[in-house]
C-alpha cells in the first residue's frame, strides 16, 4: 500500500496536483492524506482576538478550512478509485515544515504531492516558496505538478543525473516500481562538464541498472557541456518526456541545482511533472 501526502492551500494548482496523483495511482492501493497547514507564524495578535465564545482559539482558526477541505476531499472521492483509494483530511495549526514532518512520521508517508504555478526565475519562484521549502527541507520523495498540467498516461520518464549524483539499489528499485506501475520506459542522462574520469561512474550506473531493470526498458547516455538544471528548460529535454525524475542526496543537492548565477537566470517554465527521489 502506498501512502501519499497531498498538500493543499485550496489553490487551483494544488487541486490540480491532487487530481493528477489520483490518476497516476488509479490502479494502486493508496492511502491519501490531504493536508492543509495554517502556519502558526502567519497570525498576528489581531488574529488571536477573533476567537468567539466558547470556541477554542485553535478551532476558530481552522474551522473554515476544515469545511473547505471536506468539500475538496468529497470532490476527490468522486474521481478516485473507490475500491483502492482511502482518504484522510487533516487541517493543522503549526509551523508549515514541522507539520509535514510530523505527518510523514506518524503515517509513514512514501510520497508528497504538491502543485506549483511556475515562474520566471528558477531559483526563487519556479516551484513557489512553499514547494521549494519542502524540496529543500523534507527528506521524502516528492512529486511537483505544474499549474494546469493535465494528466496523460506517462510512457517515458527522464532520469537526469549530474556528475556528483549517485544511484543506489534502493533508489533504482523505487524508480523501477514506478516504471512497472506505469508500464513506462526510462531515458537516463548523466550531465557532465567533460567525459574525463567518468568511466567508473558509467560502469557503476550500468551495473546497478542492468541488475534491476530490463535492458529494453531504458537507455543511458552521457551528455557533456550542459548543466543538470538545463533539463528544466523546454528545449533541452526530450520532447516526449512525461515525467522528469531527479535523485537528490538531500544535503547539497539543491545548492548544486540552483546555486550558481547562470542557473538562476533560467526563465522557462517547468512543463511536465518533476519527481525527486531522496537517497
Amino acid at each position: 500500500m502506498k501512502k501519499v501526502l497531498l498538500l493543499t492551500d485550496f489553490s487551483e494548482n494544488s487541486i490540480n496536483a491532487m487530481r493528477y496523483a489520483l490518476q497516476l495511482f488509479k490502479n494502486e492501493i493508496c492511502d491519501f492524506y490531504v493536508l492543509n497547514v495554517q502556519d502558526s507564524r502567519s497570525y498576528t495578535s489581531d488574529d488571536l482576538m477573533l476567537s468567539r465564545g466558547n470556541q477554542s482559539l485553535y478551532q476558530s482558526l481552522i474551522s473554515d478550512n476544515k469545511r473547505k477541505l471536506k468539500t475538496i476531499v468529497g470532490q476527490l472521492k468522486l474521481q478516485a478509485n473507490e475500491r483502492l483509494h482511502n482518504f484522510k483530511s487533516i487541517v493543522d495549526y503549526d509551523v508549515f515544515l514541522d507539520s509535514i514532518k510530523q505527518i510523514i512520521a506518524k503515517y509513514h508517508v512514501d510520497l508528497i504531492v504538491m502543485g506549483t504555478n511556475g515562474a520566471s526565475n528558477l531559483k526563487e519562484t519556479l516551484f513557489g516558496s512553499s514547494a521549494l521549502k519542502v524540496l529543500r527541507n523534507i527528506d521524502c520523495n516528492t512529486l511537483v505538478v505544474p499549474d494546469e498540467f493535465k494528466y496523460k498516461q506517462p510512457k517515458k520518464l527522464l532520469l537526469a543525473l549530474d556528475s556528483d549524483d549517485y544511484i543506489d539499489h534502493i533508489t533504482v528499485k523505487e524508480i523501477f516500481e514506478l516504471m512497472e506501475h506505469l508500464d513506462a520506459k526510462i531515458e537516463i542522462k548523466r550531465y557532465v562538464t567533460s567525459k574525463d574520469n567518468i568511466n567508473a561512474t558509467i560502469n557503476s550506473d550500468n551495473s546497478i541498472l542492468l541488475e534491476l531493470i530490463d535492458q529494453d526498458k531504458f537507455t543511458y547516455d552521457v551528455v557533456t557541456g550542459m548543466s543538470l538544471s538545463s533539463i528544466l528548460i523546454n528545449s533541452t529535454k526530450p520532447k516526449d518526456t512525461d515525467i522528469i525524475t531527479l535523485v537528490g542526496q538531500f544535503k547539497g543537492f539543491f545548492e548544486r541545482l540552483f546555486g550558481t548565477p547562470s542557473k538562476t537566470e533560467i526563465s522557462k517554465h517547468l512543463d511536465c511533472p518533476l519527481m525527486i527521489f531522496h537517497n
